[in-house]
């Protein structure tokens, strides 16, 4: 069972001006960051506010691609192939 590339939402970073897939590592190590501006405190309402966003938005995409991976391992157990 593959998946559509076209109904799947990617997560990107940018990269010498094209966009690329992060790698889990990378979307957690942003939501690293993310949490460690916020913990800082000093920041206006509204800048925190965005941060927050972001950093849910970053959370949702980590949790999508564990959860592409766990997929893909239960098939992989099953003796399957994707």
């Amino acid at each position: 069972m593959r998946s559509n590339p076209e109904k799947t939402k990617k997560t990107t970073a940018k990269e010498s001006g094209e966009e690329r897939e992060l790698t889990l590592a990378e979307g957690l190590s942003e939501l690293e960051d993310i949490l460690r501006k916020m913990e800082d405190g000093g920041l206006p309402l509204e800048e925190t506010f965005d941060l927050y966003k972001q950093g849910l938005s970053r959370l949702r995409q980590c949790n999508s691609m564990i959860d592409r991976v766990e997929k893909e391992l239960e098939v992989l157990e099953e003796g399957g192939e994707e």
